[in-house]
């Protein structure tokens, strides 16, 4: 899983030059329909589906109870992530996810490639089972 710019950046200082890196206060998961690239482009879009937004992968709990501990240079979710249903009017097809340092906007730390892509007809849902989103180091 690609690190966003923004986290390797962060990373590279810290390790390298000493410059502690910022904890974010809480981390929240996106759901995008094409790669999200370095940017975070192609997020679902509340035009297609307005009920939709970033959910917070602790569910309201510290932000350390969002993600198992790394071990081997990978961790995954811990939470059940529950979105709203889908309440848009025509398909939605999900193929990636991205971690978010806000709910709206901050910064994109992570991002990643569904195993499968996953299309959200309307009045669907979309659950992200715990340990379903592998965050992996390279």
């Amino acid at each position: 899983m690609p690190a966003s710019t923004y986290a390797a950046n962060a990373i590279l200082n810290h390790f390298l030059r000493g410059v502690a890196a910022v904890a974010p206060a809480r981390l929240y998961v996106s759901l995008h329909t094409a790669d999200p690239g370095n940017n975070g482009v192609s997020e679902v879009a509340t035009a297609a589906w307005p009920a939709y937004t970033r959910l917070d992968a602790a569910l309201g709990g510290a932000v350390a109870t969002g993600f198992t501990a790394a071990a081997g240079k990978a961790c995954t979710n811990a939470k059940e992530l529950l979105y709203p249903p889908h309440n848009g009017v025509a398909p939605i097809t999900i193929t990636h996810f991205a971690i978010w340092t806000d709910p709206l906007a901050g910064e994109m730390v992570f991002q990643g490639t569904l195993t499968a892509p996953k299309t959200l007809n309307p009045t669907d849902e979309c659950i992200i089972h715990a340990n379903d989103l592998d965050i992996v180091v390279d």
